[in-house]
């Protein structure tokens, strides 16, 4: 019995990752578009996006499908998944910024992110758009431990907690005053 309540607890994060990872990529997607990214661009930062967590499948399953809290070491080696994702993609005939990308979507302008604590200008441009939607599609989606949270909320979130100097301004600036109104997406 435990094992198959294990078996489907990985089904169901695979699927949540999955989802996760669609999410995120029609969120840059969406981005590129707003900041009117060329058509090459765009789909190279749309496929970052549906490869940003690529590196989650190196991580031991008995960790990925804990349903409680993590000990330090485990969330020690869940932050390890961007390197381990970067080293996945790394030998593979891809876009250079799709690389950077799995290596850099956690990291933060402020310097508090992970896996290298990089600031600013050291993070991708692309990453730096991947870590806003990655975050955003993270809390509006529900998980074992919390439902979603509302878009507005989350919004409010973000930027109560320093958004802005964790986060790019000009790319987070973007998702607060260039995303369509839902009177918007109804005429289009």
């Amino acid at each position: 019995r435990d094992v198959e309540r294990s078996r489907g607890l990985g089904d169901v994060y695979k699927r949540q990752t999955f989802i996760h990872s669609l999410n995120v990529a029609i969120l840059c997607n969406m981005f590129g578009h707003w900041i009117n990214m060329p058509q090459d661009d765009l789909d190279v930062l749309t496929l970052a996006g549906l490869l940003h967590d690529v590196g989650k499948m190196k991580i031991p399953e008995e960790i990925i499908k804990k349903p409680g809290i993590l000990t330090e070491e485990e969330y020690t080696e869940i932050k390890n998944h961007p390197r381990r994702g970067y080293n996945l993609l790394k030998p593979m005939k891809l876009d250079e910024r799709i690389k950077k990308v799995a290596l850099m979507h956690h990291e933060r302008c402020d310097g508090s992110g992970y896996p290298d604590g990089l600031r600013g200008d050291q993070i991708d441009e692309f990453a730096k758009i991947v870590a806003i939607a990655d975050v955003y599609d993270a809390l509006t989606s529900a998980r074992v431990y919390r439902g979603a949270l509302c878009p507005f909320e989350v919004i409010n979130m973000v930027v109560e907690q320093d958004g802005d100097k964790r986060f790019d301004p000009k790319y987070l600036h973007c998702l607060l005053y260039t995303s369509p109104s839902p009177r918007d997406l109804s005429t289009s």
